[in-house]
């Protein structure tokens, strides 16, 4: 997810600040990484709204590279592997293990074929065939998956961040005029 300012953006920060208008790189600059933080937070709040993560450690996961006064863009890269299934609400019963990743659904039966899923040392698996070995762990979507969903995530938090960036602009530029 890259944060950026454009042209108008620049033209317009350079017009409030007049005399002074040598200073827009670096106020366009620490608005853009006050807004990269502010939009990780956020990210992170809609997505644990949106999905029944346990201990997701969305700010590990959501790394920043800040924007400078030569390069007028912060990025916010998310990175990870699929999470284990234990990571989100499972119910693991004598009769069938159940899990629920969403929080918009209800809890869901882990059988695919005749072979159901199970809980063992703290993950849920599941067998591959009749025969006891081999078992595989069963997975969910990754945190950049959760965090990149248009419509339950990102989709959301998008307008937030552009109005964000305006705000964050023009408290920086009364930082430096005033």
């Amino acid at each position: 997810i890259a944060v950026e300012v454009d042209k108008a953006s620049l033209s317009y920060v350079e017009k409030k600040l007049g005399k002074m208008k040598s200073q827009a790189p670096k106020v366009i600059a620490k608005a853009l990484n006050k807004t990269a933080k502010q939009a990780r937070k956020k990210l992170a709040i809609k997505a644990q709204e949106s999905y029944t993560v346990k201990t997701a450690k969305f700010n590990k996961n959501m790394r920043i590279k800040n924007a400078t006064a030569g390069s007028l863009e912060a990025i916010i890269r998310s990175q990870g592997k699929p999470m284990k299934l234990m990571n989100f609400r499972v119910s693991a019963g004598e009769e069938m293990t159940r899990a629920k990743v969403l929080k918009s659904s209800g809890l869901k039966n882990l059988i695919k074929g005749n072979i159901k899923a199970f809980v063992a040392f703290k993950q849920v698996a599941q067998r591959q065939g009749k025969s006891r070995l081999p078992i595989k762990v069963l997975h969910s979507n990754s945190i950049p998956k959760m965090i990149g969903s248009e419509k339950r995530v990102y989709g959301i938090v998008k307008p937030q961040i552009k109005s964000d960036l305006k705000k964050n602009i023009d408290a920086q530029i009364k930082e430096v005029v005033g």
